[in-house]
Order: C-alpha cells, then sequence, then structure tokens
C-alpha cells in the first residue's frame, strides 16, 4: 500500500470532526474520489483552511494515517474562484455541481472525465454572465460519463424514432415516450418539441456549439426541471443545492 501521494484534487465539500480537524472530500485527477482528514485545520493560526474551501482547485499531498484512511500532509492552491462567492446564485450553482459530483462519483476510482468536467464547469460558472448552458451541459455530460444517458431519439416503449411534436418523459425507464405509448406509463411528464431539441443538440455537441445556441429563456424552467427529476429519480434522493436554488429564485 502506498504510504504518500500527491494529488490534484476539486474541493467538493468538507464537515467538522473533533476539536479542529476537518474531514475533507476531494474529486482528484488521479484516484477519483478521496475523503482525507486535515488536522488542525480550523484553529486560527492554520496555514491550510484557505487552501481547502470548497470549489478550489489545490495540489495536495496525502499520507496513511493509522488504519489506512488519508491524512492531509501537505497543500497548496492551484486555482481558486472567489467570483463564486461573492453571490448566493453563483455558490448555490457551484454547490450544485459538486453536490452532483460526489453522489456520482466513487471512492478511488479514477475518472479523470468527471474530474476535467468537474473542475470546467465550476470555472465556467465563475466567468460566465449566464452559466445556465453551462450547467446543463453538466447534467448531460455528467449521466453520459456515468452510465445514465438518456434516450432522447426512440421512445424507449416501442422503440420507434421520435417525430417532431410534443412528447413525455418517463424517469424510470431513462427517457422519451411518444404519444402512441404513452397510455402504457402513467409516470411520465410532458417535454415540448423545442425542449427536446435543445437537450439532443446539448447531448451531442460540445460545448462551444452548445454556447453558441444558447438555451431559450421561455424553455430554462421546464429543461431544468425535467433534468432535476431524472437526476433526482437516479439518484433516489433530493438534490439539496437545487431545492435552495430554486427557493431564492421565488
Amino acid at each position: 500500500m502506498e504510504r504518500s501521494i500527491r494529488v490534484q484534487g476539486l474541493v467538493l465539500h468538507h464537515y467538522n470532526y473533533g476539536e479542529a480537524d476537518r474531514f475533507v472530500r476531494l474529486l482528484t485527477a488521479e484516484r477519483g474520489k478521496i475523503s482525507a482528514l486535515a488536522r488542525g485545520v480550523r484553529r486560527m493560526n492554520s496555514r491550510k483552511a484557505g487552501h481547502l474551501e470548497p470549489f478550489t482547485l489545490a495540489s495536495i499531498q496525502l499520507a496513511r494515517g493509522l488504519g489506512g484512511a488519508w491524512v492531509i500532509d501537505q497543500v497548496s492552491t492551484i486555482e481558486s474562484f472567489p467570483q463564486i462567492s461573492g453571490t448566493l446564485e453563483r455558490t448555490t450553482q457551484a454547490s450544485y455541481v459538486t453536490e452532483l459530483t460526489d453522489r456520482f462519483a466513487l471512492e478511488e476510482v479514477e475518472n479523470r472525465p468527471l474530474f476535467l468536467l468537474a473542475v470546467e464547469t465550476i470555472r465556467r460558472i465563475a466567468s460566465m454572465e449566464d452559466p445556465f448552458p453551462a450547467l446543463r451541459f453538466f447534467d448531460l455530460r455528467l449521466l453520459d460519463l456515468t452510465g445514465f444517458r438518456p434516450d432522447l431519439q426512440n421512445c424507449v416503449i416501442c422503440r420507434r424514432e421520435i417525430q417532431a411534436q410534443n412528447q413525455f418523459f418517463s424517469a424510470s425507464l431513462g427517457g422519451v415516450v411518444c404519444p402512441a405509448c404513452y397510455g402504457h406509463e402513467t409516470a411520465c411528464r410532458p417535454i415540448s418539441v423545442r425542449t427536446l431539441k435543445f437537450l439532443r443538440y446539448y447531448q451531442k455537441n460540445g460545448f462551444k456549439d452548445c454556447l453558441a445556441a444558447g438555451w431559450p429563456i421561455d424553455i430554462r424552467s421546464e429543461s431544468e426541471q425535467l433534468l432535476t427529476s431524472f437526476l433526482t429519480f437516479v439518484l433516489e434522493r433530493k438534490i439539496n443545492s437545487q431545492e435552495f436554488l430554486e427557493n431564492i429564485r421565488k
């Protein structure tokens, strides 16, 4: 067993432990998701604290502690995003990314594409005037990378190609249900042809092309609610940050 490793990690979240310590959840490029103990980080004179705040990309030296748990030995910031902490909405949007990443990532199983997606999305939230397209791109790529890609091309019941008309979406069946099959699956929600068009486009194109296409204001709520319902079904639990984001928008 390796006694010490250096990783590049995105801080997903942390929680207090004991009187002065803190457990930090990281998504690393090299080892997937890692939980590590930061000793003494809550003390006033700690030099590590500022490098281990959520959404920080850091270079971290980890050592095996008693029982084989990881302990943070050294840490330095590679990139921080002060623009995010400046507004409640951007902080919540970044929390949405780290919450979903944490729930889908596996402990110490490398997934470099997921790491890159999470880091790039945090950068986009920090820099873009309108991060909505970046968040929906994140949703669809996350589902791709974790094996939950929704079928938006064919009816998930009869397998016929979806036509250019309003359809239905079933979270439990993992995709679009055509009007002819709607009666066979009661747990469906309507999906307009325009929303389906944008979901398809984002699912198959790179971010540069997706950003150029944008996302119309009048169908944002529908698409966001649909993806949230699907992600919630897959995770079998609510997404706390999304619920909070909806509350602050009211």
